[in-house]
Order: C-alpha cells, then sequence, then structure tokens
C-alpha cells in the first residue's frame, strides 16, 4: 500500500548504503533461502502438527493439492487445542487453523513485510509464489533479523545521519558554520545515546502482565491465557517473586508435542 512504499522510500536507500544492497531492502526470498517450509496435512492431527512446528520452531502451514489453505500458529494450539481439552489425537489441525490466511510473494521486501504485519497485527506470514506455490512462513524475528538486527537497525540509523550531515554539506558558504555546529552536536548526541542505551522499556508501553502461580495446573494457565488472549505469563513463587514465564510456544513444545498431560 501507499505506506509501505513510503517506509520503502524512505529506507530502503539507507539500508541499501548500510548493508551496501544495490536494490536497498532484502527480500523474504533471501530470508527463506534453503529453509523447509513447516507444511502440514489437513488430515493431520494437531499432535503431529505440533512436532512439526517444534521442530521448525515455526507456524504450520496447511497445504493440500499444492494450494495454502490455512495456517496453524503456537497460540492456536494452545487456545483452540489444548485450553479446550481436545483429545489431540484425534482432532485434525483443519478444527483450530486459521483458514485462508493472508500472504505475500518472496519478492516482498522486508520492509513490505514488516509495514503488512504491523497494519494487520500479524506475527506471521505465509509466503507464496505468483502461482500459488508455498514457499515458507515469516515471523516478526524473521523480518527484524532479515535487517540486520540491532546492528542492522544502527548502521540504517548511522546512515540517516551521514545522509543529514552530506545533505548539510551542500548548503551555502554563509551557513557552513552553523551546519558544521549543528553536525557535531548531533554527532555526539547520538553517540551518547547509543553509548548509554538509556532508552527504557517503558517507552514501549508494555501490557499489563498476566500472572500465574507456580501451583496453578498447565490446563489452568492454558486457559487463563486463552481467555485473555495473552500469550504469556509471568509465573511466581510462593513467596509472591518472580519464577518464571511460559509462553504459547513453550505449552505447544514441551506439552503437547512431547505428551505431557
Amino acid at each position: 500500500g501507499a505506506n509501505a512504499a513510503a517506509l520503502q522510500a524512505l529506507l530502503g536507500p539507507l539500508m541499501a548504503k548500510a548493508f551496501g544492497n544495490a536494490g536497498g531492502s532484502p527480500t523474504l526470498r533471501s530470508i527463506l533461502n534453503g529453509n523447509r517450509p513447516s507444511i502440514v496435512k489437513p488430515g493431520m492431527n494437531v499432535r503431529e502438527c505440533s512436532e512439526i512446528m517444534t521442530d521448525a520452531h515455526k507456524a504450520a502451514l496447511v497445504v493440500e493439492d499444492g494450494e495454502l489453505i490455512g495456517i496453524v500458529s503456537f497460540k492456536d494450539v494452545m487456545s483452540r487445542a489444548l485450553a479446550k481439552e481436545l483429545p489431540l489425537e484425534l482432532t485434525a489441525v483443519t478444527s483450530i487453523m486459521t483458514p485462508n490466511p493472508e500472504s505475500v510473494t518472496p519478492d516482498t521486501t522486508v520492509l513490505e513485510a514488516m509495514q503488512i504485519m504491523h497494519e494487520n497485527k500479524f506475527l506471521t506470514l505465509p509466503v507464496c509464489e505468483e502461482g500459488g506455490e508455498v514457499v515458507g512462513v515469516v515471523d516478526v524475528m524473521d523480518v527484524i533479523y532479515g535487517c540486520g538486527g540491532a546492528e542492522g537497525w544502527r548502521s540504517i540509523f548511522d546512515s540517516a545521519m551521514n545522509v543529514a550531515d552530506d545533505f548539510s554539506d551542500t548548503g551555502s558558504m554563509h551557513s557552513m558554520g552553523t551546519a558544521r555546529s549543528n553536525r557535531t552536536a548531533r554527532t555526539t548526541k547520538s553517540v551518547k545515546v547509543a553509548d548509554k542505551d538509556v532508552r527504557p522499556v517503558s517507552k514501549l508501553r508494555p501490557k499489563k502482565p498476566l500472572i500465574s502461580s507456580s501451583n496453578d495446573s498447565i490446563l489452568e494457565v492454558t486457559r487463563m491465557l486463552a481467555s485473555k488472549r495473552g500469550d504469556a505469563a509471568l509465573i511466581t513463587s510462593a513467596n509472591g517473586g518472580l519464577a518464571g514465564i511460559i509462553t504459547d510456544t513453550d505449552i505447544t513444545r514441551r506439552v503437547v508435542a512431547k505428551y505431557i498431560e
């Protein structure tokens, strides 16, 4: 859309300068290259699907006759199967999947994928060729690492500062002294922020945490997360201290896939 195009126009040249990529933002094809997609058949049960998801560390794509018909996330397994105490070996993945998910082509750029996921609040995004052939699935972390991770974004930021400096250098001779002064102050400020990493996590506006006791059963925690539409809970000890954290991924990989009842 227009927002994705604007984001590409803004950050594409900076990414090209930061990573030496003539095309700017890398594509999803480059991220998925060599990775086998986590594909399951419609007749597969939830337990079998969970084992495949555990091995791949990815959501599962439900494919029938070469066509993508659904997607199963870790949260789907937790909320739509385990929390409802469905018989996992007798429940088909089609009964808990999200049908007909939106997909993108492998030539979609990382920035475009990021914009699509942000606008639609997707955590995962199926990738298919124009003809419908399933290529794989990317998640939020894939997109972040596709931009080079934290160091990549720092490179983009540094490139942005250099572009601003180059622009200042093209100003008139009359303004050159002021531009140099501003550039020095701005560069010094950016170095201080990078060195100290002072931005607090509160700036991200974290949600109120979901809390369970270490005495609660897995089923109780699962039902609580499902009812609150949460994907993680903090676990407290008997004295009220933090004992750990459990996520929808933990429940799928360590409970469902491991046959823990």
